[in-house]
């Protein structure tokens, strides 16, 4: 009987590795099997190994598209002076489910001294037919080389039918998202770098989806035009094509400081990120009283200069704390210390009793009711600044004494240090208590420094008290 397992177990085994990239590569030379599952999963978004600094790697992809070019695109390469004969092992182009037009256009540019638009066009036109269902396309457009209207291709529609991700901004010109929005009707995720004025065009692309899910949308002012034409056209353009999408639509990602009182219309949302802060936190008084009954993750950017700010927020909390899962705070406190300890991170406490995750900033006694309050907490992110100066002792031992048994994991941003015999007792307590294997995610001069902390985490990272300890 054979010992060889049956290739669709294989595949399997594989799937499971995918974001093991070290171990898919190890499979590159056991047999040709092996090989061409392993490539099949890498290429899928090959892109990810990218790197715009490593021109070797960018120089090792490109040169393997090349190989994949039919004969014909081959000879009209072959006639602005890139030459070619290399042959592929694989059909690599056909594995791909990710495609970054700018990633492609990165690559000549670093690796062509004379970037030629037929290049790339023939390495489009290869993806639109052999790509037989593209799940995501990457096409932001901020290069100068010349940008061929790939959608014209005759095998584009097949290629992009059940396209499901996209990622893009309003600087790419209007007549790719007309193209776009009468071929893709199942894009479920949209990510967009808002610019400058939103075109019919984009706006016609939202209205169409028929099942959006996501949106993430990250305003830059830099260099376009002024931010109340550009909010005033986010209302009028974007915000209707969102509503339409209100039953759909379960995660909202906002970025920059953009009107927030339309998000009440989406009462669905169970992910909600926005940031704000001077100019759009009038539009938040009207939020602060809604409750979304589904939100489960809540993300803040910005800083809050006063204590108006601060009260909304609180408010907020009392409305929407008790589903809430994971809480994310960040920036929040620069300019209002003062009111930290006694209003935000005590409304946490107060109204998020069921978080598992939390992100913030806040002293050591708050910390402690943190502790008490929400006792379904599994993982804290600490954020340290100058009004915050935790020593590691400290932290250690709240976590400790007031954590509850489902806790697990501590990133700590901090530059205090910590001294081995507080270090050590923490995990003698910790091992004698049977807690979970804590993971410590730490900054670099915090609880590693100096080499006796380095012994001790190895021995209790043996000894399975320490899941996983990084250094960031």
């Amino acid at each position: 009987m054979s010992s060889q397992l049956p290739i669709d177990c294989l595949i399997k085994i594989l799937e499971c590795l995918e974001k093991d990239k070290t171990t898919l590569h190890s499979c590159l030379l056991v047999n040709h099997i092996l090989c061409r599952i392993s490539v099949e999963i890498l290429w899928r978004n090959i892109w990810s190994f990218y790197l715009a600094t490593d021109k070797r790697i960018s120089s090792r992809i490109l040169d393997t598209l090349i190989a994949c070019l039919p004969n014909e695109s081959k000879i009209l390469i072959n006639e602005i002076g890139i030459l070619t004969e290399k042959s592929s092992l694989f059909n690599y182009a056909s594995f791909c489910k990710v495609l970054s037009i700018d990633h492609i256009i990165k690559m000549i540019c670093c690796n062509i001294e004379d970037p030629n638009h037929i290049i790339l066009s023939q390495i489009m036109k290869m993806f639109m037919k052999q790509i037989s269902s593209l799940k995501m396309l990457i096409h932001f457009s901020y290069h100068q080389i010349n940008i061929l209207n790939f959608i014209d291709f005759s095998e584009a529609k097949n290629c992009l039918k059940n396209l499901s991700k996209l990622k893009c901004n309003s600087y790419t010109h209007a007549e790719f998202y007309h193209q776009i929005s009468q071929i893709c009707h199942n894009i479920q995720k949209l990510d967009l770098v808002y610019c400058i004025t939103i075109s019919n065009n984009m706006k016609e692309l939202i209205s169409l989806q028929n099942d959006l899910k996501y949106l993430s949308l990250y305003y830059s002012i830099l260099g376009y035009g002024n931010y109340y034409n550009n909010c005033n056209d986010f209302v009028i353009n974007i915000v209707p094509s969102l509503i339409i999408h209100s039953n759909t639509l379960t995660t909202l990602r906002l970025e920059g400081e953009l009107p927030l009182s339309f998000i009440t219309k989406l009462i669905n949302l169970q992910y909600l990120h926005f940031t704000i802060g001077n100019r759009n936190y009038e539009s938040f008084k009207e939020m602060q009283y809604f409750t979304f009954p589904h939100l489960q993750i809540l993300k803040l950017d910005k800083g809050f200069p006063i204590v108006e700010m601060l009260i909304m927020l609180v408010e907020f909390l009392k409305n929407n704390g008790m589903n809430l899962k994971k809480l994310y705070m960040k920036n929040i406190y620069e300019d209002s210390y003062k009111y930290n300890d006694s209003i935000l991170n005590l409304a946490i406490a107060l109204f998020c009793p069921n978080l598992k995750s939390l992100c913030t900033q806040f002293t050591k006694n708050v910390m402690k009711y943190i502790f008490q309050y929400c006792q379904r907490l599994e993982k804290i992110k600490l954020l340290s600044g100058i009004e915050y100066p935790f020593e590691g002792e400290q932290v250690l031992e709240i976590v400790g004494k007031y954590s509850s048994k489902n806790f697990h994991e501590l990133k700590l941003y901090s530059s205090g240090e910590l001294g081995s015999v507080e270090l050590e007792s923490f995990f003698i307590d910790w091992k004698d208590a049977s807690r979970k294997p804590i993971s410590l995610i730490v900054s670099n001069y915090t609880f590693a420094k100096t080499k006796r902390n380095r012994k001790i985490i190895r021995k209790y990272k043996n000894l399975g008290v320490i899941k996983k300890f990084l250094k960031i």
